[in-house]
């Protein structure tokens, strides 16, 4: 019974919830989805060799976006590694399923000549040959990361010196549209897979693991993701609260229906 309570709770929760926060540089760290929205295509970022392009350059094939900083303590690179490891491991072969992966730091003081030293080591720690445009890295200036972070629903904040932000990747279809979200820093590589595929067909798919992003929380000293028991036992008593009042409500319909019934033959 607990799974479709937390389900329900999932679903409940954000109404009882107050004002919606706006995706971005904030006060909380967290995925908003926007499944089915466009990422802009005139949006501008440097590639590696610290030349401007736009999105729309690049939005022409199955993607799998990440959006990170180059020098973060904490998840990225345990995600970046796992991207990489998962990549080593699939089937995917850009040469007949075309696809890509664009890395993008969300800290506008990273430079593109940290954006090119994070591409080399990835493409090796792949362990296989892949085209180099397979996976390509970015920087960019606040104005254009606010706008990217606000088409994916990507919430980070300050942590001193540091930034505290969820760990995912996202797939966009041919011409900007999102289509999944892939939360955490580990990936079955059958996901991974299927994520592209849905991807080259323009399938939004709903998130399963929106159901495990609820129950845990990223924990910022401990730089690693933890189960948010008070979350979830609070989300537990609110829809049992609610189901108990519905109990309520139908079974004195019912009772009140039998004695009006035997009221009536008397």
């Amino acid at each position: 019974m607990l799974l479709p309570v937390l389900a329900l709770a999932v679903l409940l929760v954000p109404a009882f919830a107050g004002a919606q926060k706006t995706a971005g540089l904030g006060d909380v760290a967290e995925f908003e989805e926007h499944l089915g929205g466009l990422i802009p295509a005139d949006l501008t970022l440097l590639d590696e060799t610290g030349q401007p392009v736009t999105m729309g350059e690049f939005l022409d094939k199955p993607t799998i976006l990440s959006l990170v900083y180059y020098d973060c303590p904490g998840i990225c690179t345990p995600l970046l590694n796992e991207v990489a490891d998962v990549l080593g491991k699939s089937t995917l072969d850009p040469a007949k399923q075309p696809f890509q992966l664009l890395t993008v730091s969300f800290e506008p003081h990273d430079t593109w000549e940290m954006a090119a030293a994070k591409r080399a080591n990835y493409l090796k720690l792949v362990g296989r040959d892949l085209p180099p445009e397979t996976w390509r890295f970015f920087t960019g200036d606040q104005a254009n990361i606010d706008r990217l972070t606000e088409a994916v629903g990507f919430r980070y904040k300050r942590a001193g010196q540091e930034y505290t932000h969820p760990g995912g990747i996202m797939m966009i279809a041919p011409g900007g549209k999102i289509v999944r979200y892939l939360y955490g820093t580990q990936y079955l590589p059958f996901d991974f897979e299927m994520g592209v595929y849905e991807a080259a067909k323009g399938t939004v798919q709903p998130t399963t693991a929106r159901l495990l992003n609820f129950c845990f929380s990223y924990d910022p000293q401990g730089r690693t993701y933890v189960f948010n028991l008070a979350k979830v036992i609070g989300s537990v008593m609110l829809v049992s609260v609610i189901f108990f009042a519905i109990f309520l409500y139908f079974s004195t319909r019912r009772i009140r229906g039998r004695k009006a019934h035997a009221h009536g033959r008397t």
